[in-house]
């Protein structure tokens, strides 16, 4: 039987915000830690899962994607703000350093200002209204990242002994939306775009020389020295993005990077609303490298998804650039009854492991190793089904 290790922490359990506003509602936080318990009771099932804990690789891999400002940010701001005598249960933004209020001011004096005050750090680095710290956000913040990093390693291990060339990385909080210096929609570290640049920075020596045993010390993690890649031939890595959301953060991380192939299918119009158009190509050296599929979330049919993600991974550029490894960001929001996304008329969860089936078989991606990284999905009751069949799908190809 083909096996595919997951690797897991309960700390992904740990960000559990009381509520949000969405729509201009006051809501139960949707990114709910239930999420991760739906598809890890269907995983614990299902005998072709290898459940396995990950390793800590210290901030060094998430400090070659995110500046070091922002994650500073992220450790502290909770302390912060309960510090300056705000509630303890709702650690959020009330207004944003929007560019026609600073935009003529110099961004040192405006970044100062925002360091005066909480909540004028998290206008700073906080882009939306979903985003929400509690008293142990970063701590799984941290953990998704490295559990994220532990499932590269673990491939890049495969690889080199002809193992399974495929992981899948069970983490929460999310991550595409995130992107250098600002936290959106229910992310705050971008998980994919980590393990991006951790595969192509690294050499599996220097995997192996990095990793410690999982761990969460605050100040440990902060004191500790961070790892550091040293390989000079750097992979190119395909980035495959089936959230119903498009990934922006992803994007703008990678728009300028001819070594970075991004492919977003996506419901439009919708959230982020101002990105995700076909019409954005890349940039500079990375223009021909991005790859936008908007998709009409009232009439997009399990037909028309799976004919436009094949499209996508046998499209010629995808085909001819040739990536050495797949990230797939698998969200799992693109289901019908999602309470905030959804495509109205995919409806069938056999749908799901054709996904999965089309990963192992299309042209761009056949033959490569494929490391899943979780992003959104918040049918709770289904999202055990719909993320098993798309591991399923790609197995049983």
């Amino acid at each position: 039987m083909t096996r595919m290790q997951v690797v897991y922490s309960d700390d992904g359990l740990l960000h559990n915000p009381l509520n949000e506003i969405t729509g201009g509602e006051l809501q139960a936080y949707v990114e709910s830690p239930k999420r991760l318990v739906s598809i890890k009771n269907f995983i614990d099932k299902q005998p072709e899962f290898q459940v396995v804990d990950p390793n800590d690789y210290s901030l060094g891999p998430i400090l070659d994607v995110h500046r070091k400002d922002y994650i500073e940010f992220l450790q502290t701001i909770y302390h912060d703000w309960v510090t300056e005598g705000f509630p303890a249960d709702a650690c959020r933004v009330e207004t944003f350093a929007h560019p026609s209020v600073v935009g003529k001011i110099d961004p040192e004096i405006v970044k100062k200002n925002a360091y005066l005050k909480a909540t004028g750090r998290l206008g700073y680095y906080t882009c939306d209204l979903s985003v929400c710290f509690v008293k142990d956000t970063w701590r799984a913040t941290y953990a998704s990242a490295q559990i994220a990093i532990s499932a590269a390693h673990r491939l890049t291990l495969a690889i080199e002994n002809d193992g399974d060339r495929a992981i899948y990385a069970l983490c929460r909080p999310p991550g595409h939306h995130s992107s250098h210096e600002m936290a959106a929609g229910y992310c705050f570290v971008n998980n994919a775009a980590v393990v991006t640049r951790f595969l192509q920075n690294y050499t599996l020596e220097d995997m192996n020389k990095a990793q410690k045993p999982y761990g969460f010390d605050l100040e440990a993690i902060r004191n500790r020295d961070f790892s550091v890649g040293t390989a000079t031939d750097k992979k190119k890595i395909l980035i495959v993005d089936i959230d119903y959301h498009h990934g922006n953060g992803t994007q703008d991380i990678f728009y300028d990077d001819p070594s970075v192939f991004y492919t977003s299918l996506h419901g439009s119009p919708d959230y982020p609303y101002f990105t995700g158009s076909a019409e954005e190509t890349g940039r500079g050296e990375g223009v021909g490298f991005n790859l936008n599929v908007p998709l009409d979330p009232k009439t997009t049919t399990d037909e028309i998804y799976l004919d436009k993600l094949q499209g996508v991974l046998n499209n010629t550029n995808v085909v001819q650039f040739n990536a050495d490894i797949v990230v797939v960001s698998m969200g799992l929001d693109t289901w019908h009854e999602d309470p905030i996304a959804g495509m109205k008329e995919l409806k069938d969860i056999d749908t799901y492991k054709k996904m999965g089936s089309l990963i192992k078989t299309c042209q761009g991606s056949k033959n490569r190793p494929v490391l899943f990284v979780q992003e959104g999905g918040y049918t709770i009751e289904k999202l055990g089904d719909l993320a098993g069949s798309v591991l399923q799908g790609y197995l049983c190809t």
